[in-house]
């Protein structure tokens, strides 16, 4: 029978009485931190910042156009409504020969392209031009008598005018240059049939010009709703009339009676007028220069 060491007894209660003051000391430190944390102020959430300031740009005419500009009306189809709607083959040959004439007076660059196709083009398809220039001025003649050549001259003011919109010359230009170049490599003889694509690929950029205004007119008229107090513009100008409509297409063996006979041509250097000097109308169909042969 063995009985227990004294010294292992005394040990033993070391190792107790060790125990019991490591846990009364964390619980000490324990209810200091509960009471030092119930002392302490609670710290105050950051403030909300503001929300960013955004900057309102008022919006600006495409291609540099100025504010308050009018535009067509669109037509059924959509479109907007020109001086190259509802024409003749003839009469769409004589526009694109209009619009390819605006071209070599506005389209400036290496060597001047557009100025030296359209005078190239007077010279290889001068006869096809000038069939497709009797023809209008027949259609002309029939639909408006001894008025017929000032009523083509006013229309071919309005085409002119059409094809000048400053905004709209950098992107005619190339346009312009690509159907030149197309009429300078087709003989004579496609050239009417393909004159009405010819003038619907010339009118594009326009007819795009449009619809980018019409837009900057919507978007100019949502920024006015919302900051109209400050800022006074015309959000809705006045639309152009709708151009002249070309009379349409006679046969070749037409011939007017004489109360509606055709005003004569005066010939180069006569001095004749060609109608009253009050209502003339001058347009540039002229070569630039007189072309290579």
């Amino acid at each position: 029978m063995s009985f227990p060491d004294r010294y292992s007894s005394q040990r033993d209660l070391k190792l107790l009485s060790r125990a019991a003051y490591r846990r009364s000391w964390q619980l000490a430190c324990l209810t200091t931190l509960a009471l030092v944390a119930g002392c302490s102020t609670p710290k105050k959430a950051p403030p909300t910042p503001p929300p960013p300031l955004v900057r309102t740009i008022k919006p600006l005419p495409p291609m540099g156009a100025v504010e308050g500009m009018s535009i067509p009306d669109v037509d059924a189809s959509g479109s907007y409504l020109t001086p190259n709607r509802g024409v003749t083959a003839n009469t769409a040959l004589w526009h694109v020969r209009m619009a390819l004439n605006v071209a070599a007076l506005s389209c400036h660059g290496v060597n001047e392209p557009a100025r030296l196709q359209y005078n190239q083009i007077l010279h290889v398809h001068q006869a096809v031009l000038r069939e497709a220039n009797a023809a209008v001025d027949r259609n002309y003649t029939a639909a408006y008598g001894s008025g017929g050549l000032q009523s083509r001259e006013l229309l071919n003011t309005v085409v002119y005018n059409f094809f000048s919109l400053p905004p709209v010359t950098k992107s005619f230009c190339p346009v312009a240059i690509e159907v030149g170049a197309k009429i300078l490599a087709m003989p004579s003889n496609q050239l009417l049939a393909y004159a009405p694509e010819a003038l619907t690929a010339l009118e594009k950029p326009f007819q795009e010009f449009y619809e980018a205004y019409a837009d900057y007119l919507r978007r100019l008229a949502e920024w006015q709703s919302r900051f109209g107090g400050t800022v006074s513009v015309v959000v809705s100008p006045t639309p152009l009339p709708p151009p002249p409509t070309p009379p349409k297409e006679l046969g070749a063996g037409f011939v007017p009676p004489p109360s509606v006979a055709p005003i004569p041509r005066p010939q180069e250097g006569s001095g004749a007028p060609l109608v009253p000097p009050t209502t003339r109308v001058i347009v540039p169909t002229f070569p630039l220069t007189k072309p290579a042969k």
